[in-house]
């Protein structure tokens, strides 16, 4: 399978803001103007360390007719605290909130979103509150990365909205060939793209990325890179990464993330 990745220019999601096209616009105006506005309230050191600790975890979906539910937008309305936009550079992309430790929130993205990344990635939340932020990192083993948000740069009432992404592996080793799934990204606002498919193959080598993925049919679009791939009960999969023409994208698989971190000690 031939896959391009699925960032996006800061220009062309602005311009189909402008156009009305749906969802909370993206982070705007020139870096020197970012660097000028005055932050939002920040809470106390205390009181950040505290609601690091108790961030919630996404409950499981409850739906007394999945089949005939929407569940791309019962996980909008339910998990969209657990989702980001980030920019890096000209690029947009998405992440999910996977946990926090060491009083930083830890958010999984596609590693490509930050490859014009300098000193700093603009992330903003679901309630469009942002923070620069200048730690992160990308992992060789996958095209995935993470940046780790201070808990302290956070606001108070953000904080609050935040939700850690449900990591079971039991449910992604369920995670089968024609298992049902949702991808939700953050093209336009955050978690403002979620659409139902299908697994095609949840461990395949794909020579683009010279290494095993999951092989996903869905709906996908370029700034959707770095967002979530989900199953049925809102359960976290894996990380999207690109896609093609037909409509396949290619998803790290959440087994490689957890051969590089911890994330069940992150969902305490």
């Amino acid at each position: 399978m031939r896959v391009r990745f699925l960032t996006a220019a800061l220009l062309c999601a602005l311009l189909w803001a402008l156009a009305g096209c749906g969802g909370r616009t993206g982070p705007e105006g020139t870096e020197e103007q970012k660097s000028s506005e005055e932050p939002k309230d920040t809470m106390e050191p205390e009181y950040a360390g505290e609601l690091l600790t108790a961030l919630k975890r996404m409950e499981p979906l409850q739906s007394e007719d999945p089949d005939n539910e929407n569940l791309a937008d019962l996980l909008q309305r339910n998990g969209s605290g657990m989702m980001v936009q980030l920019q890096a550079g000209s690029l947009l992309g998405s992440g999910v909130i996977c946990g926090a430790a060491e009083e930083r929130l830890f958010i999984l993205t596609a590693a490509h979103v930050l490859e014009e990344a300098e000193d700093f990635v603009l992330v903003t939340f679901d309630d469009g509150a942002s923070v620069s932020v200048g730690d992160f990192e990308c992992f060789g083993s996958g095209d995935f990365a993470v940046v780790r948000v201070p808990g302290d740069d956070i606001p108070e009432d953000t904080l609050e909205r935040c939700l850690c992404a449900n990591v079971d592996k039991e449910s992604f080793d369920a995670a089968t060939a024609g298992t049902g799934c949702i991808v939700m990204g953050s093209r336009t606002g955050v978690a403002a793209e979620a659409y139902e498919g299908v697994i095609l193959d949840h461990w395949i080598y794909m020579e683009d990325y010279g290494q095993y993925m999951m092989w996903v049919k869905a709906e996908g679009m370029q700034g959707m890179s770095g967002g979530g791939l989900f199953d049925r009960q809102g359960h976290f999969l894996g990380i999207l990464s690109g896609g093609n023409e037909d409509g396949e994208l290619a998803v790290v698989p959440l087994s490689l993330i957890l051969a590089e971190m911890d994330l069940q000690e992150f969902n305490q």
